[in-house]
Order: C-alpha cells, then sequence, then structure tokens
C-alpha cells in the first residue's frame, strides 16, 4: 500500500525557521531572476546554488527526486522541440530537415534547467513552510484569509487525493484487476472502477470539508479572525529580505546596463 505524501517536511533547519514571507519573496526575486537570465552557466549555478539549500535544510533526498522525476519528461521534450524548430548557427548533425547546432542545443538545455530551477525554488518554500504559517503569511500581505485558505487546501489535498488514488488502485488490483496489461482506451475503459471510486472520495472529502468550515465559522460576517500563533520578523529576517533585495538589484542592474546574462553560452557579450 502507498503511504500518504505531504508536501511539508518537518523539520528543525534553519530555512524552517525562517519567516515565510521572507521565503515567498525569495521565491518572486528567483522567478524574476531565472527569466531575466538566459546563460547556460548561470541555469546550472542556480541549481546546484538550489540543491545545497535543499540540502541545508535537510529535505529528503526522495523530496528533491520527486520533482526530478516529475519534470524530467517535461525537460526532455523542450530541449528536444527548441533543437529541432530553432536551429542557429553550424550545424554538427544533420538528418532530413533536422539540423542539430551547438547553440540551439545550449539553449535548449538552458530553458530546460530553467524550468528545472523554478520548480526546485517553489519546492524548497512549500517543503519548509507548515500549511498554517503559509495562510497567515499571506494574510500578513494583505490578501483575503479565503485566498490563503484555498491555496492551502489545494497544496494539502492534492497529495492527498494522490495517496487516495494509490490506495484504491491497489485495492482493485488485488480484486483482480489488470490495469499494466491494457492500454489506450481499453486502459481507461479498465480503470474506470478506480475513477468512480474517487468521484465519490472526493465528494465525501468536499462535504466533510464544508462542514469543518463551517463548524469553525468559516465566512461568518461582522467578526474578527484570530489566530493561535503569530509571524514576527526577527533580526536574520530582515538580514535576509535586505540581502535579497540587495542581489535581485545587482543581478538585474547588470543584466539591464551591461547584458550580463543575456547570451546563453558567454556572461558578457
Amino acid at each position: 500500500m502507498r503511504v500518504a505524501v505531504d508536501l511539508y517536511v518537518r523539520r528543525q533547519s534553519w530555512l524552517h525557521a525562517t519567516d515565510p514571507r521572507v521565503k515567498l519573496l525569495a521565491v518572486a526575486v528567483g522567478l524574476v531572476i531565472l527569466l531575466a537570465f538566459k546563460n547556460l552557466y548561470v541555469m546550472l549555478t542556480v541549481l546546484i546554488g538550489l540543491h545545497v539549500v535543499h540540502w541545508s535544510a535537510s529535505i529528503p533526498r526522495e523530496k528533491i527526486l520527486f520533482v526530478w522525476r516529475t519534470l524530467l519528461p517535461i525537460s526532455i521534450m523542450i530541449a528536444t522541440l527548441w533543437i529541432v524548430f530553432y536551429p542557429s548557427g553550424t550545424p554538427i548533425l544533420e538528418f532530413w530537415l533536422i539540423k542539430v547546432t551547438p547553440l540551439s542545443v545550449a539553449q535548449g538545455l538552458a530553458l530546460a534547467l530553467r524550468i528545472n530551477a523554478m520548480a526546485l525554488l517553489v519546492f524548497a518554500w512549500l517543503y519548509t513552510t507548515d500549511n498554517n504559517e503559509l495562510v497567515l503569511s499571506l494574510v500578513k500581505l494583505r490578501l483575503p484569509y479565503s485566498w490563503g485558505l484555498v491555496l492551502s487546501l489545494a497544496l494539502r489535498y492534492i497529495p492527498t487525493f494522490q495517496a487516495t488514488y494509490g490506495m484504491i488502485s491497489d485495492a482493485q488490483q488485488a480484486r483482480g484487476l489488470r490495469i499494466s496489461e491494457e492500454s489506450g482506451f481499453k486502459r481507461v475503459r479498465v480503470m474506470m472502477p478506480i475513477f468512480v471510486a474517487m468521484v465519490i472520495s472526493a465528494l465525501r472529502t468536499s462535504e466533510d470539508l464544508a462542514k469543518a468550515l463551517e463548524a469553525r465559522g468559516f465566512g461568518l460576517v461582522g467578526t474578527h479572525r484570530t489566530f493561535f500563533r503569530d509571524l514576527d520578523f526577527r533580526g536574520l529576517d530582515w538580514l535576509f529580505t535586505g540581502t535579497l533585495l540587495l542581489a535581485a538589484a545587482v543581478m538585474i542592474y547588470l543584466n539591464l546596463s551591461y547584458s550580463f546574462g543575456q547570451h546563453v553560452l558567454r556572461l558578457f557579450p
């Protein structure tokens, strides 16, 4: 039987202790830098740095491999399509209408690595931020509480439904359902008992969730919401915030003024 998977990893690390708003700022800054830069070496450096961050936060190796396994088919497809449809430079290999050039290979790799870096950056935030703190951080940023709750529920119930699908699939296969022997539309038809059970489970879960929210007074007008735990900026949080903003400003200035990182294989033009 498969074990339920949750995004949040409970650990005692510097990244877990950092204020969720600082981590959200780090995600925003990282995404802007990754989108602004096109250099292959920058992408490799960011990827190595993100793995060091995950390691320093005691994130299990299985969690990191989960991100790579999930994005590996997409990364291969992106790199391949770029090489096929955007050839530039002197070709090193030609096959029919396909021309493979060193520049197109580097550009495809840089784009694929950018996607993986963005995913690892976001998951570093999700792996080290409790759902309650995530909602509270968004409320502290003046966003409606319902928005944060919706995001928290989505992050919480996606792995829950994934685990439910695994348990239902294992139970049906134990009763003689042969999924691996079919393919295409036949496989979809064979999996209908699993889909029906998933729909029923989702309806029951939504009803239970609605009753739980109603019992806690969610959406009640004229009341002031309180929290058991509050978020306060510490000295290290201010230091991290200043460092992030300074690093982002320097990187963007170099990028806009001196075209730093604009070429895929050269840091400066």
